[in-house]
């Protein structure tokens, strides 16, 4: 019987795939995937945290990579470089949510 019952993880995870749909998301259908600098501005100056124009290819399992650009404001201590690959979550509309803090690890 405990077995037949939903685990908790599992219906949260439902319910925001749910929530994401309902309200409109950018982010709905976002699946697990990587992206890999294309190109990337340098930091100017020596201010601590700057914007970066990047250009990514944004690539998932079973799909052909998308090239895309987006921005972002970054802390130049960790600024990445073009070649580098970081792990993201890809939404089929097109939009993305890179994982930026583990550039500072």
């Amino acid at each position: 019987m405990p077995d037949m019952l939903p685990r908790v993880e599992d219906w949260v995870d439902d319910a925001a795939t749910q929530l994401d749909r309902l309200t409109g998301s950018s982010m709905a259908g976002a699946v697990p995937g990587r992206v890999r600098i294309v190109s990337i501005t340098e930091p100017r100056g020596r201010l601590r945290y700057q914007e970066a124009h990047l250009e990514v290819s944004a690539e998932v399992p079973g799909r052909e990579p998308e090239l895309r650009r987006t921005e972002v404001v970054l802390d130049r201590r960790y600024w990445p470089s073009a070649g580098m690959v970081l792990p993201a979550d890809i939404a089929p509309s097109g939009a993305l949510e890179i994982r930026w803090d583990v550039l500072a690890r």
